[in-house]
């Protein structure tokens, strides 16, 4: 004990054992590991994604294009695969799943927390390529991940309050792919990544034609913990060290009648199974019995 400190009121405050620890040096040393993963990263997108997609990707489609989607989803799940586990071992996160998705087409809806979410949600579905709907802003300008979102089909939107004819065409086709059982639908209904890691409103006009159209399995996915990653910009200070837990709840089955007034109502129970789910994990505090750490995922 460091004894009693009199403060100016002539109180006395119990100085435990910790009072004093100087945080600092830890405090730097996560810094210094986010700034290595995301710097890291950074160098991967333009060279791994970058290149590897002009020197080995578009060749072997322009060669066999009838191979096309089959090698945009192995190539997105290595990449997936690899960012998780630069994560892992340079940046120090933990990651918890708990649940699974079976190896099918389906539409999966999942929160949007952190600059991790995309990858987490790419590697979590095991079926047929992943299309992610993905905003017109990221079109270009983005080293590797434009490329990338284009090669892969994503439908580009402008989240809007209506969709223009061309996006409204993209994603109609994407949908299409899926009812099919050609692609799985990775949906992110908030639209932007949430301030304070609550699930937020939905945009639905993307949601009620996947719903509506395409006759698949829904499977909810929750992930938390990553609320200091909103950004590229907090990733590079606070990434590192963080435990992410991830919820999958499904398969869930849109109602038969596929009325607007249904599939709002559906929507509505979607958005309250994800914020039961995320206030469940957080009152837990703790890991679910039986999850999967990273080690298992880059192992898979």
């Amino acid at each position: 004990m460091y004894g009693d400190l009199p403060l100016s009121g002539g109180s006395s405050f119990q100085a435990g054992p910790n009072a004093f620890v100087d945080n600092r040096p830890r405090n730097l040393g996560r810094g210094l590991r986010s700034g290595a993963f995301v710097v890291l990263f950074a160098c991967y997108a333009v060279i791994v994604i970058g290149l590897g997609q002009r020197l080995l990707l578009w060749p072997a489609i322009v060669l066999l294009p009838r191979y096309r989607t089959a090698m945009v989803r192995a190539w997105l799940r290595f990449l997936a695969r690899a960012t998780l586990w630069m994560a892992r071992v340079v940046g120090g996160i933990r990651f918890s799943i708990h649940g699974a998705i079976p190896r099918e087409s389906c539409v999966v809806v999942m929160n949007h927390q952190s600059v991790l979410d995309i990858p987490i949600g790419v590697w979590l579905i095991p079926g047929p390529q992943t299309i992610i709907p993905t905003r017109d802003r990221y079109r270009r300008g983005i080293p590797g991940i434009s490329p990338l979102a284009r090669l892969a089909r994503f439908p580009f939107v402008s989240q809007g309050a209506s969709l223009g004819r061309a996006e409204l065409r993209a994603l109609l086709e994407a949908v299409g792919r899926v009812d099919r059982g050609e692609a799985c639908l990775l949906l992110y209904p908030e639209g932007h990544r949430t301030r304070d890691g609550q699930i937020g409103s939905f945009m639905r006009g993307g949601l009620r034609i996947a719903l509506t159209r395409a006759r698949r399995p829904i499977y909810c996915v929750v992930a938390d913990g990553m609320t200091s990653a909103r950004t590229t910009r907090e990733a590079l200070a606070q990434v590192a060290g963080s435990t992410v837990t991830v919820t999958i709840v499904g398969p869930l089955t849109p109602p038969g009648d596929r009325s607007p007034e249904s599939m709002d109502v559906f929507i509505d129970m979607l958005h309250d199974t994800m914020t039961n789910a995320l206030a469940r994990m957080r009152a837990l505090g703790r890991h679910p019995e039986g999850h999967v750490d990273a080690s298992a995922i880059a192992a898979h």
